[in-house]
């Protein structure tokens, strides 16, 4: 035996651990281009089906489309899939024209654009009364959180609307999904507060309950549609939705959550 014993079997080089793939979801959150009407603070949008919109549209599903989604979800209740698969179908076949909104505009028109069959209605109603929250802050004794509360909001609902009037649809989404946006989500963790322990009348925190619940819904929706680990999911989602939605995908171990910020 020599001085250092016998020499064992080349060892291999060591390198970072691997890690296993897993079904990748990207969350894009943006403004109802449709002007719904359904949230608490709405905020007036311009026509889509302009000239110009129609191009930052196009700029924005060129921009999408390397992610190959294999799957795209939009802001539809699961319980509409049948009249979905029906709108889409006639879409494709020159059928129906594209409507306002931006599950047909970016939606839609994405998912053709890549050769899917269907489209995914990943959606969850519950009806939110903000206002009613706020109201009774106002009649409990309140006042100063429920006024502040509207202060912010009207904050939020301004500086969206201004975004808007300046900027083209990319920038727009960038903003949308941005770290500094996500944190706006914070608001319902102060609305949480509002109601009296005393009597038991937590109304602010189970109003945000019903927020989550809904979102968590909607996540357990997106996941089905990420069953392989190749499974690439693009929701598309108005953009109070995304801060948890993220969150959501962000702590599931199951998915890798991709940023939108790397196609936009």
């Amino acid at each position: 035996m020599g001085v250092f014993g016998r020499a064992g079997p080349p060892k291999e080089a060591a390198g970072p651990p691997r890690v296993p793939q897993v079904p990748q979801i990207m969350v894009l959150g943006t403004y109802h281009m449709a002007n719904p009407g359904r949230d608490y603070a709405n905020i007036r949008a311009d026509d889509v089906l302009a000239p110009r919109r129609q191009a930052e549209i196009a700029e924005v599903c060129g921009l999408l489309a390397p992610f190959a989604p294999t799957s795209i979800a939009i802001e539809v209740p699961a319980t509409a899939q049948d009249d979905l698969d029906r709108r889409f179908a006639a879409h494709v076949g020159g059928e129906a024209e594209l409507r306002r909104n931006e599950s047909d505009q970016i939606g839609f028109r994405l998912a053709k654009m890549l050769g899917h069959e269907r489209i995914h209605a990943v959606d969850y109603r519950s009806d939110l009364d903000l206002a009613g929250v706020l109201a009774w802050a106002r009649a409990h004794g309140q006042e100063a959180l429920g006024a502040r509360m509207q202060r912010e909001v009207n904050r939020i609902a301004g500086d969206v609307q201004a975004r808007m009037d300046r900027m083209t649809l990319r920038q727009i989404l960038r903003e949308d999904n941005s770290p500094e946006y996500d944190r706006l989500h914070g608001l319902y963790l102060t609305m949480a507060t509002i109601g009296d322990t005393g009597q038991g009348e937590y109304i602010g925190a189970e109003i945000t309950a019903a927020w989550y619940r809904r979102n968590i819904i909607i996540f357990s929706n997106v996941a089905r549609l990420a069953a392989s680990p190749d499974d690439r999911v693009l929701v598309i989602i108005g953009s109070g939705h995304g801060a948890l939605l993220r969150q959501l995908v962000r702590e599931c171990p199951d998915y890798r959550l991709v940023d939108v910020a790397e196609y936009l």
